[in-house]
């Protein structure tokens, strides 16, 4: 007759644990071992692009690939620029409540880049930047600040966006900022001279 401690095989028995790992009795009669390893499946993080420039499309595009959720801001006329995404948002206003990560990128090129930026820091976001040259960010920042945006939240805006790379075509844009958005979320992201 079968005792209540039988083996579950490499010699523990039901009930042991040993590191955080509990043995269950294994009902096979060879009394084998088994692993049984649980991957949790976490909400993606949030990619929020503003614009519908071609650095915006690019980022779209590679954010989606690399397993980011996509949701475009952008006017009803410009949405039509990005192939997919899976939300969207008409105009540039954020809603404030969202997923724990959100990235935001700000590619308006000129059209709408002080609606955008002011929508966007208003919101608590993990990464805000803005596509753009630093004098033309030195400019919208004195504008925000008249529209009375404080420093704290300005602090939070990156421009230019993305790392130093190097990078010209929209493409290479767009990996800069896709791996600027790595850095951040996996802790690995640069100190306060990354701020225009």
């Amino acid at each position: 007759m079968a005792t209540e401690e039988v083996l579950t095989g490499q010699g523990r028995t039901a009930g042991e644990e040993e590191g955080g790992v509990p043995f269950a009795k294994n009902m096979c009669p060879s009394q084998g071992a088994m692993d049984i390893f649980v991957e949790p499946v976490l909400p993606r993080p949030d990619v929020e692009i503003c614009g519908s420039n071609p650095v915006a499309v690019a980022v779209a595009d590679l954010a989606k690939r690399c397993g980011f959720a996509v949701t475009v801001c952008a006017p009803a006329a410009e949405q039509s620029a990005f192939a997919e995404a899976d939300r969207r948002i008409e105009g540039f206003a954020l809603p404030v409540t969202e997923p724990a990560s959100r990235y935001v990128i700000v590619a308006t090129q000129g059209r709408g880049d002080e609606a955008a930026l002011a929508a966007v820091l208003a919101v608590d976001v993990d990464y805000v930047a803005f596509v753009g040259s630093r004098k033309k960010a030195q400019a919208l920042r004195a504008a925000l600040t008249e529209r009375g945006v404080t420093a704290e939240r300005l602090y939070k805006l990156k421009a230019p966006a993305g790392l130093d790379l190097g990078a010209i075509t929209p493409d290479e844009i767009a990996i800069s900022i896709l791996a600027e958005i790595v850095a951040v979320r996996r802790g690995k992201s640069r100190g306060a001279d990354a701020r225009f």
